[in-house]
């Protein structure tokens, strides 16, 4: 309570919230006038006045409830004037249940859901002067002629009742202050966790994209190397049958069927990238050549923990670059997986096949036997999988990424070979 930091501002109550302030406050209305009714038939008062007055007053203290987070000061105010009516016309009515319990709920909401700090200070403020300032002139007004009168406690029955008054409104009064602002300070707490909660997932959405693109410009990145030396190659075939098309008619046929073909190729190839993102701002690495299939065991490492060991299956044949280089990259993110999320692995295979029968086509699978039942969580950066997926839809492939039933992970991809 001795915490006043109130520089977070709570949002508006939703509609939810209004409606729900609605029905309380009629429910404490029809509570009020039946509570009313009970008093005064319990106790046999008569209420002095109009009952229609009391009745109407009583009424109006649950009414304004149905405005209690969405003003909560004003709401305040009009509470705290109705109990002062309501007391100077029956200070016995100031004793009945609904009313004490509507003007601490407003006293409570307004500490909890008002937006105005120096609003909320010297609304309170102007509240706690005006009540304890009309219960002290109460009992100035009706000190008894027998206050010096001999007594058996302590202090006189008068002045007992002041001090007791006056604690049971302190409590009463401070009590509903601070219940509120602890719930002010819980509702901040609970935003300040949420806008954390927010802003980790959009930072994480954005990891997730990078890495998503940054795989995707390698992807093309790859893919336009191995095009560019089709490419390369046309141009040559073309210079040569150029040059010969006159003496050797024959040569400069060989040359333009070989540029047709390589055309083809590079088409196919090109159809590829469809889809694939590129930044502009990328700088190009270094012009090395591209990783195939030939250079599978790089990516293994048996003198280390866990031990990547690789294997071949099949007699190879004639293999698309394109195809070479991503089932490349599929080994060396699936080995890098088991690195970072299988320490408990002590082993792991790549292995190629070359399936030679009714269709052709070649295979890459990485296994380990570690105990993990899961792929890599989202959360930690990696996002290799859906490149790898990317990577066999792309070239019409198919692929199988999860757990073993024997234990360990499993990642193989298959793509046709033409």
């Amino acid at each position: 309570m001795l915490h006043l930091d109130r520089a977070w501002e709570r949002p508006l109550p939703t509609p939810e919230q209004r409606r729900h302030d609605v029905w309380t406050g009629l429910v404490a209305t029809v509570l009020g006038v039946v509570s009313l009714e009970l008093y005064r038939s319990a106790a046999n008062l008569k209420i002095s006045g109009h009952d229609a007055l009391a009745f109407g007053l009583f009424a109006a203290c649950g009414l304004v409830l149905c405005l209690r987070r969405r003003f909560p000061l004003t709401m305040l105010v009009g509470q705290s004037a109705l109990f002062i009516v309501i007391g100077e016309r029956q200070p016995e009515l100031g004793l009945v249940f609904t009313v004490q319990m509507t003007l601490f709920a407003s006293l409570y909401t307004a500490w909890a859901w008002s937006r105005r700090t120096r609003g909320l200070y010297l609304t309170t403020t102007a509240v706690l002067v005006a009540m304890f300032g009309w219960l002290v002139w109460q009992f100035v007004h009706d000190v008894p002629a027998s206050s010096g009168a001999p007594h058996e406690g302590l202090l006189s029955p008068y002045w007992a009742t002041v001090v007791y008054s006056l604690a049971i409104n302190v409590v009463y009064f401070f009590g509903a202050m601070a219940w509120g602002h602890v719930a002010w300070r819980s509702a901040r707490q609970r935003a300040e966790i949420a806008d954390q909660h927010e802003r980790e997932r959009l930072a994480e959405l954005r990891q997730r994209e990078g890495a998503l693109r940054a795989e995707r410009v390698r992807i093309a990145r790859d893919l336009h190397d191995v095009v560019a030396h089709h490419v390369s190659g046309i141009g040559v075939q073309a210079t040569g049958a150029a040059r010969v098309i006159d003496a050797d008619p024959e040569a400069a046929r060989r040359a333009i069927g070989t540029i047709e073909t390589s055309a083809r190729t590079a088409v196919t190839q090109m159809h590829q990238l469809v889809g694939l993102l590129r930044d502009d701002t990328e700088e190009r690495d270094g012009r090395a050549p591209q990783p195939g299939l030939a250079d599978l065991h790089r990516v293994t490492a048996p003198g280390r923990r866990p031990a990547i060991g690789f294997r071949q299956v099949g007699e190879p044949f004639d293999v698309p670059p394109t195809v070479q280089l991503s089932l490349f990259r599929v080994a060396q993110e699936a080995v890098a997986n088991i690195v970072r999320h299988a320490p408990q692995a002590d082993s792991g295979t790549v292995t190629l096949r070359y399936l030679d029968e009714s269709d052709r086509a070649v295979e890459v699978e990485v296994i380990d036997d570690g105990r993990t039942a899961a792929p890599p969580p989202a959360t930690s950066g990696g996002y290799g999988l859906t490149g790898i997926r990317e990577r066999a839809a792309m070239h019409g492939g198919s692929c199988e990424i999860g757990p073993r039933p024997t234990g360990g992970f499993r990642v193989r991809v298959r793509i046709p070979v033409d």
